[in-house]
């Protein structure tokens, strides 16, 4: 976890939050390829797709840590 010494202490965990943030959503980025490779495969499921993909980044993402906040 980065630290932010430099930062009062309500900034430091709102900073932390924002990171956590841009790492969720760079792995949603890098998770592109295989949705539109899913959309091409599988068209028919087109109500389900959405579904998919946050069953799918769930799934692949690491759980939080609740520990402490």
């Amino acid at each position: 976890m980065t630290r932010y010494p430099n930062l009062p202490q309500n900034q430091q965990n709102v900073q932390r939050l924002i990171d956590q943030f841009n790492q969720d959503e760079a792995f949603w980025q890098s998770l592109e390829v295989r949705r539109h490779e899913r959309r091409k495969i599988l068209p028919r499921l087109k109500e389900q797709h959405q579904a998919l993909d946050l069953l799918e980044f769930t799934a692949l993402r690491p759980a939080d840590d609740c520990v402490g906040v």
